[in-house]
Order: structure tokens, then sequence, then C-alpha cells
């Protein structure tokens, strides 16, 4: 994992009054910075890598030029915390209480369990899929409301079985499963940096994977990892730990829709179904020269203009199924 930087900036009787850090990972940029007494964070994804380490200079350029001074931070635990069991590590972070500890799963090797705050509403249960002797992992978590040991028990078969996928190098593989799980048709593998599931234990953050079940129509099937970062991390992501419930497809989209409050988008960006909602809404009233694109999780574009414009109701049931432009149209028009 790569280090962090560090910029002060202190008051006039010479004590530190602020405190700015910034960790390049991949296509991520990691910030912590001081708020009076508190500290706050951020994570911001970038197209590549290229744009990540461009904005890391420019965030460092500009805290030198408002006073900052970078500072030499003292070295980490490195080969200890390499060596760090991943469940003892999160055992020994909890901090109120005392943490339930774990339980073997029966039939899965290197496999445990433990349920967070049982009988309250937001319970769930956190699951940990070993690897590396227990020195790294990947983890999932359900929602007690929508726990069912069967539908856990078929999911844990598969990734048992591949426990060695998020490790490939790869930011994420999207696989579909033997067997649906509750509806949800496949499984999103992602990296410890994408999946970011253990940023909280510095430790372990970049050793512990995510996994989880998805609907077909939630991830691309060509996705980039920014786009997969948006969709698991953004405004209004995915309730991947809900294992019962509807199908949130993808709605990517790239517009200039003139009058309306959205400013034109020149590349395909994630979206939300109520800003298609409100473009389809605003698009027949438009100039001439306005259009509104979307992209399904296929890959396929259809574009509307103010002449074409569908209603909204006929494209939101669409949005989950396999189509292509001219199906799309013949489809809107057969009602």
């Amino acid at each position: 994992m790569a280090r962090w930087r560090r910029f002060e900036r202190s008051d006039t009787a010479g004590g530190t009054a602020e405190f700015r850090e910034i960790r390049l990972e991949g296509i991520r940029c990691h910030l912590r910075w001081s708020a009076g007494k508190n500290v706050r964070a951020s994570t911001s994804a970038f197209d590549d890598e290229v744009r990540a380490s461009r904005a890391e200079a420019r965030k460092a350029a500009e805290w030198i030029r408002k006073g900052f001074v970078e500072v030499e931070l003292p070295a980490d635990g490195g080969a200890a915390e390499a060596e760090a069991m991943v469940l003892d590590v999160i055992q020994a972070s909890v901090k109120h209480g005392v943490h339930p500890g774990f339980t073997p799963v029966p039939g899965f090797e290197e496999t445990f369990h433990c349920e967070l705050t049982p009988g309250h509403p937001s319970s769930h249960h956190n699951y940990y899929v070993l690897r590396d002797r227990g020195r790294s992992a990947i983890s999932f978590n359900v929602l007690a409301a929508t726990h069912d040991a069967e539908a856990v028990a078929e999911f844990l078969e598969f990734v048992t079985a591949h426990r060695e996928l998020p490790f490939d190098g790869d930011s994420h593989h999207k696989v579909a499963l033997p067997k649906p799980v509750g509806g949800l048709s496949h499984v999103l593998f992602c990296s410890p940096a994408l999946g970011r599931s253990h940023r909280a234990h510095l430790a372990i953050a970049d050793r512990v994977a995510s996994a989880f079940p998805i609907f077909d129509c939630e991830i691309g099937d060509a996705d980039t990892e920014v786009l997969v970062d948006a969709r698991i991390h953004g405004h209004g992501s995915l309730p991947h730990s809900r294992w019962v419930r509807g199908p949130k497809p993808v709605v990517d989209l790239r517009f200039d829709v003139q009058p309306s409050f959205y400013r034109p988008q020149s590349k395909f960006l994630v979206f939300q179904p109520s800003d298609l909602e409100n473009l389809l809404h605003a698009l027949p009233a438009a100039t001439p020269e306005s259009w509104l694109e979307l992209r399904s999780f296929r890959g396929d574009v259809a574009c509307f203009t103010p002449e074409s414009a569908p209603a909204y109701a006929d494209v939101l049931g669409r949005l989950s199924v396999r189509w292509t432009a001219p199906a799309f149209y013949s489809s809107l028009a057969s009602g």
C-alpha cells in the first residue's frame, strides 16, 4: 500500500493548527484533513492512474501555495502489519465493548462468520473467506432482515471455489452464478482497492477483497473500474448487503438538453433513474438540437430527440433486459 503524504500549517504560536494528507492508490486519491478537532476523509476515483497522479500533484501544489509544508511521516509497521491476521486485526479494532468473535461456518474451509448487534434493525451478518493462511480474505455482509442460511451457503460454495479471483490484479470480475441467490443472478468480485470494505483497518485494507450477489443489469459487461466504483460507492449506490430486493439497473447517460437543470455531458456518466425521468420529461419541450443518449448494461445505446422522446414509464421496464437500439425503438412503438 502506498504511504500517506502529510502537509502541515502552523498557527502564529508555532503549534500545528491544520494538516492535510493524501495517498495515491491506483485510480484513487484518498484524502484526510483536520476540521477543528475532527478529522475528515474522502476518496476520489479517476478514469485512469495518470489522471489520479495529476490530481495528487495538483492537490499537493495547492496546499503548498496556501502555506502548508510537507513533513516526514514516521515509519509504519510494514513487515509486522503484512503478517497480521485479518480476523485478529478486526477484533482488536473494537473501541467500545467487545467484538462478538468469529465462528467457523460448517462445511466451508477457512470461512468465518459473526453477527453484529443481533436484534437491531440494521444488524448484519459478516462473512470472511480466508486465504494466505488468514492474512487476506474475501468479505461480504448480509443484512439480517434478508439473511437466508441456505442462500448464503449456495453463495459460499461459489465464492470459496474462486477465492483467488479478486487478487489476480484486475479491479473486478462479474461472473454468472450457477444458481440465482434470491433472484440475484451474478456475483461481483472486487479487489481490495475497489471494494474498500476495510479501509478503516489500515493494517489489512489492501488485503480484504469484496464479493456480493447482483442482478445482471446492475453492472455493465464492459464497465471500467471507475464506472463500477461509481455504481457501488457513489450517490444511490447498490444496496449490495440487501439480498432480497428488486434490480437497480444501469442508467448511463450523456446529453445536451436545453433548457433543463442539467449541464450538458459529452461522455457517459452514471446517473440515477430519477435523472433519466427528469430529462425525458424536459426533452419534448427542449430546443430542436437537444438530444439524450441512454446506454444499457450490455453497451447498447439508444438516442432520443425532442421528436422521439418516449415516456419514462415505457423506458423503465426495459432497462433490465438486453436490447439493441432498433429493437428498443420498435418495442416502444408497439407498447
